[in-house]
């Protein structure tokens, strides 16, 4: 079972208010411990659903693994969107 974390920013005053990659990071380490990879996207919008981290994230997830991001909204800014990764990633086990 693998730990895979995703992490995104979508402007630069995110990454300076304490919303930023290292922020996030230090909170999924603090809650999820360790994990196994770690996909980013820099400059990207919650409600972009092309981000290539999350692409590459959810393709790298298989059964049993989990997804662990530091805030909801860090993974979609939209709740449709939301809802399709949910079930994407429970279609992967």
């Amino acid at each position: 079972m693998a730990t895979i974390a995703y992490l995104r920013v979508s402007t630069d005053e995110q990454a300076r208010s304490g919303l930023g990659m290292d922020a996030q990071q230090e909170a999924i380490e603090k809650a999820a411990g360790r994990f196994d990879a770690i996909y980013r996207d820099d400059g990207y919008s919650g409600s972009d659903s092309k981000r290539p981290g999350l692409l590459d994230a959810l393709d790298a997830l298989g059964e049993g693994d989990q997804l662990v991001v530091a805030k909801r909204d860090r993974l979609a800014r939209d709740v449709f969107f939301s809802a399709f990764i949910d079930k994407e990633v429970k279609r992967r086990g």
